[in-house]
C-alpha cells in the first residue's frame, strides 16, 4: 500500500519541472499530467487521458476522476488527497493537497507560473471536490 506522505514526497520531487500543456515526462507537465506520473511512480496505475483541450472540459474531468479515485469530503481533505479547483466556475485544475508548517498547501503544475510549485493553499480557497486513490492509507 502506498501511504499520503509517499505522495507527497514524490509530488515535492518534481517541483520546478516546466509546466507543458499534456505532459507526460520530467521535461514538461500539466495539472493531470503530474498527477498520472507521481502515481505511477508509486506503483499505481491510473488511466491516463490525453488529447484534452488547453481549457479543458470540466464535467469530462470530474467523471474521469469519479470513475477511477474515491470521492472526499472537500472540507475534512488529508495531505496526500487530491484537490480539483474551480476557475470561473468551471472545475478544470488539480493539484495534491499538503502542508508546509502547518499551513496547507497544494502541490501543482501551475500554467501561468510555467511550471510545478507548492504554494498556500489559502488563495485557492477549499477544493471544489476532492479524490484520493483507493490503494492510499
Amino acid at each position: 500500500m502506498v501511504e499520503r506522505a509517499d505522495i507527497i514526497t514524490e509530488a515535492r520531487r518534481w517541483i520546478g519541472t516546466p509546466w507543458r500543456h499534456q505532459g507526460r515526462s520530467r521535461a514538461g507537465v500539466d495539472c493531470v499530467g503530474l498527477v498520472v506520473l507521481v502515481a505511477r511512480t508509486l506503483g499505481l496505475k491510473p488511466e491516463d487521458v490525453t488529447g484534452y483541450a488547453r481549457r479543458q472540459d470540466g464535467r469530462a474531468l470530474l467523471r474521469h476522476l469519479h470513475k477511477q479515485l474515491e470521492l472526499q469530503p472537500a472540507t475534512d481533505w488529508k495531505y496526500g488527497n487530491i484537490g480539483v479547483f474551480k476557475e470561473s466556475a468551471f472545475p478544470i485544475h488539480v493539484g495534491f493537497l499538503s502542508e508546509r508548517d502547518g499551513v496547507p498547501t497544494v502541490i501543482h503544475a501551475h500554467a501561468r507560473r510555467r511550471q510545478v510549485i507548492e504554494e498556500a493553499l489559502d488563495p485557492y480557497g477549499t477544493p471544489f471536490a476532492v479524490f484520493s486513490f483507493p490503494e492510499v492509507l
